[in-house]
């Protein structure tokens, strides 16, 4: 038998613990007592057995969007063009893609189609102000282009303020002041 002490309402009694509880007992090194002394090397036998053979988890398989981001920086660019086609045609197999992380891998035309998608709102996992630091200047130019024509808002403009060249500033600053 198999006993763990305990403290019930001030007073020390002695619960009696089947196989299970008292394996987890000491493995949390609490502890035990054995009425028999033979019982008590069997136990101590079978609990080193199982530390001594620890359990061998399978790895959980990867998702293919993991997969695809740790391949990234090994692809050539014809792939990752590829890549950015099949996002800007709002490919069904990429929508668990994790658009930021590939980024940095992109050319900066590439960068420059998603940010034009972005900013049309043809996408859901695109975001302007995530992809504006690869994105070439000349498109930056082109939102401050498209706000003073009105067709692009205010609120998709405010954002991209820090990525503005100070010329396309001046531009915005010269269109708040006079028309706004």
């Amino acid at each position: 038998m198999i006993l763990k002490k305990m403290l019930v309402d001030g007073q020390e009694i002695h619960v009696q613990l089947n196989k299970e509880e008292a394996k987890k007992a000491y493995l949390n090194q609490e502890s035990l007592v054995f009425t028999d002394e033979e019982e008590k090397q069997e136990f101590i036998e079978s609990c080193k057995n199982e530390q001594e053979e620890p359990i061998k988890e399978e790895p959980k398989p990867k998702s293919k969007m993991h997969k695809l981001i740790q391949l990234l920086p090994f692809m050539d660019s014809e792939s990752i063009r590829d890549l950015v086609e099949k996002i800007l045609a709002n490919d069904d197999t990429l929508n668990d893609l994790n658009i930021v992380a590939v980024l940095p891998f992109l050319e900066k035309d590439q960068a420059t189609a998603l940010f034009k998608k972005a900013l049309a709102g043809g996408h859901p996992k695109l975001n302007p102000m995530a992809i504006a630091p690869f994105v070439e200047d000349e498109s930056l130019s082109f939102i401050v282009d498209e706000y003073i024509a009105g067709n692009i808002s205010e609120y998709q403009l405010d954002g991209l303020y820090p990525f503005l060249s100070e010329s396309d500033l001046k531009r915005l600053f010269k269109h708040i002041i006079n028309n706004d």
